[in-house]
């Protein structure tokens, strides 16, 4: 059994993920913060934020309704002055920014101070002076997965893969309309490859495919399944948390050690579910 206790509480606290859409991970560099100066602007304003914020770059593309409310679109060359922003877990997507209007964004997060754990909102946010939307997020799910190879070999390779898992799975059970899966950029935890998130939730995955070796191809495959069994049925996969969104180190190692069954909520679920109807999540306050 994988020794889950020492990644447990691994995930640096913050407050919001901020990803920037509709971009190719081919053509993600090392550091993605100089990509353009509207990119250069959100990186270094987010860390100015109460209770931080990180910036991913993402094949998402919310703008389009094909597919869980988004479907990869490919970007122009210099799409990134103009960029597309969307705000995880509050789901809000800000569209089209140019400097000015992440400064725009940037202002409007910083009323969003950090909350007790598990208990994201935007009730007490003004209401946004840029043009933006909001994501479907009560029967949507989004996974995103970092296959960040220019800047992590593992992150690249075990991280596609299990991208790829993932997505097929989705296919196989013709859930396209309600769980997305998407690459992103790095996000930390290259001993804990490959590395998901799961939105709204804001739940952290470390796979620890760097035990793996090439005999180990099922174990990939479980990775996935356990991940998809655990956003279908809208619980915690505890053997492979590393901590959430939201929520302190503190507390993050809090939370598994209170939970009386971390020992595989997901596989105990059933995997043979090919529709799915998910019910409104209320998940409440940490204490």
């Amino acid at each position: 059994m994988q020794q889950i206790d020492t990644q447990v509480g691994t995930v640096s606290p913050h407050r919001h993920h901020l990803v920037v859409c509709n971009s190719s991970p081919e053509k993600w560099p090392s550091r993605i913060e100089g990509m353009s100066e509207t990119v250069t602007a959100l990186a270094r304003g987010s860390i100015r934020l109460p209770g931080r914020a990180m910036v991913t770059m993402s094949d998402f593309a919310p703008l389009n309704s094909n597919v869980c409310g988004c479907a990869s679109q490919n970007a122009k060359d210099d799409k990134f002055q103009l960029i597309d922003v969307a705000v995880f877990p509050l789901g809000l997507v800000a569209k089209q920014l140019d400097v000015a209007g992440v400064n725009k964004l940037l202002e409007w997060l910083s009323y969003d101070i950090l909350p007790t754990s598990w208990t994201p909102t935007h009730a007490n946010l003004p209401q946004p002076e840029f043009d933006h939307s909001w994501l479907e997020l009560t029967q949507n799910r989004h996974i995103f997965v970092c296959t960040h190879g220019s800047r992590d070999y593992l992150c690249g390779l075990h991280g596609g893969k299990l991208l790829n898992d993932l997505r097929s799975l989705i296919e196989q059970r013709n859930l396209q309309k309600h769980i997305g899966a998407w690459a992103t950029s790095h996000i930390g935890g290259h001993k804990y490859a490959a590395n998901a998130i799961v939105y709204p939730r804001g739940d952290w995955y470390g796979t620890w495919c760097d035990k793996c070796n090439t005999s180990a191809e099922p174990e990939r495959r479980d990775d996935a399944q356990a991940i998809m069994d655990a956003v279908v049925h809208d619980v915690t996969w505890w053997d492979a948390w590393r901590g959430a969104t939201n929520m302190s180190k503190q507390d993050q190692i809090a939370m598994w050690t209170r939970s009386a069954d971390h020992a595989d909520n997901a596989g105990h679920a059933e995997s043979d579910e090919f529709s799915w109807v998910p019910a409104t999540r209320q998940r409440s306050a940490f204490k």
